[in-house]
């Protein structure tokens, strides 16, 4: 399917840009612009789920870990429901699996950060001291 290929492609690109030696980022924000492309159902679930977890933790990276664990679910089961329906879900599940995968491994310093209390947290308070 091209639009799987395409979007396989975008995030790689991302991930290993021959421009930086192919030490790119972690594919989220990538990811969910192709995930929204394939199914905007799927997309919208990530980012419930993202934001729920970031406004609860304050932690960016275990949002990220977080929206990407439900994407096969979300575009499986509501796959039917898209105007352009597909003619089988799986093929954008497999994909959004391996997707999945790619975002929490990438996320490997990040998950051992926040295991020894290390990660950094957003604070939404203003910072006080600066003159």
């Amino acid at each position: 399917m091209l639009a799987v290929t395409c979007g396989g492609a975008a995030i790689a690109g991302h991930l290993f840009p021959v421009t930086l030696r192919l030490k790119g980022g972690k594919g989220v924000a990538t990811g969910a612009g192709v995930l929204f492309a394939l199914n905007w159902m799927a997309g919208a679930a990530a980012v419930l789920v993202w934001l729920i977890v970031f406004l609860a933790f304050r932690y960016v990276s275990l949002a990220s870990i977080a929206g990407a664990l439900p994407l096969p679910f979300a575009h499986h089961f509501t796959a039917d429901h898209l105007p352009r329906r597909w003619e089988t879900p799986w093929p954008i599940t497999v994909f959004l699996a391996l997707v999945t995968i790619i975002v929490v491994a990438r996320h490997r310093e990040n998950i051992a950060r926040l295991r020894r209390g290390e990660e950094k947290k957003i604070s939404f308070s203003k910072a006080t001291g600066h003159g």
